[in-house]
């Protein structure tokens, strides 16, 4: 049990700190002992000044909007990062051991506030990993469903990503790079099986591949 459920209560806020390394958060006393450290939303939320009571009752709400306070700053802290899905925050947060309706509670608020955005992060990731890493949209697809999102954004996300795409010349950039590789191959067949497997892995349907596959045969060969 920590320091912060030893005071008896109730007592009366006898002098209220700001903490030496954390200048957001301010040490309450009670009696002249140490009660709990807060962060300023909490001490504005709550209006805690000198000679304040604080019950048990008050003690557990702020208590309950520090846990709050903590996840919301987790969270946020992640956001500033990168876009992130809520999927991947719940689990970050549950990760952590913090309570799951407290997880709730601050995504839904972080939702609301346009903080976090499910379609929005699919259009970054679509974006991004289809012109950055050269994924096709079968492998972009699987990864935003291990992330939660739905299967009409993802989709959605996926046909904006994909918009005006030459996939001919995608083939290509990526065969080429490992042209080596597949010129060790001398059979024929074996060596366009794995031009296609290479495709597939990166998520490219097999239909658009097999649509190619004599061009960039020719183009290795060259």
């Amino acid at each position: 049990m920590s320091k912060e459920t030893e005071h008896p209560l109730p007592g009366v806020i006898s002098s209220i700190s700001v903490q030496k390394k954390k200048k957001d958060r301010y040490s309450i006393f009670v009696d002249g002992e140490f009660l709990l450290g807060v962060a300023e939303q909490t001490l504005l939320k709550f209006n805690l000044k000198k000679g304040i009571e604080v019950t048990p009752a008050l003690f557990r709400k702020l208590q309950r909007e520090e846990g709050r306070f903590a996840v919301k700053a987790y969270m946020l802290k992640l956001l500033g990062r990168r876009e992130h899905a809520r999927k991947e925050l719940y689990n970050k947060a549950y990760r952590k051991e913090y309570p799951q309706q407290v997880i709730n509670d601050v995504l839904d608020e972080l939702q609301e506030k346009g903080f976090l955005d499910d379609e929005r992060f699919a259009q970054k990731f679509a974006a991004d990993k289809s012109n950055l890493s050269k994924w096709g949209p079968a492998k972009i697809k699987s990864h935003l469903y291990k992330k939660g999102i739905s299967n009409t954004v993802a989709e959605r996300s996926i046909q904006q990503a994909f918009e005006g795409t030459d996939l001919k010349q995608t083939f290509l950039d990526l065969v080429l790079k490992r042209k080596k590789r597949f010129l060790r191959e001398e059979d024929p067949y074996k060596r366009k099986k794995k031009m296609v497997d290479h495709l597939a892995r990166k998520g490219y349907r097999s239909t658009n591949i097999f649509t190619h596959i004599d061009a960039l045969m020719k183009a290795i060969e060259q």
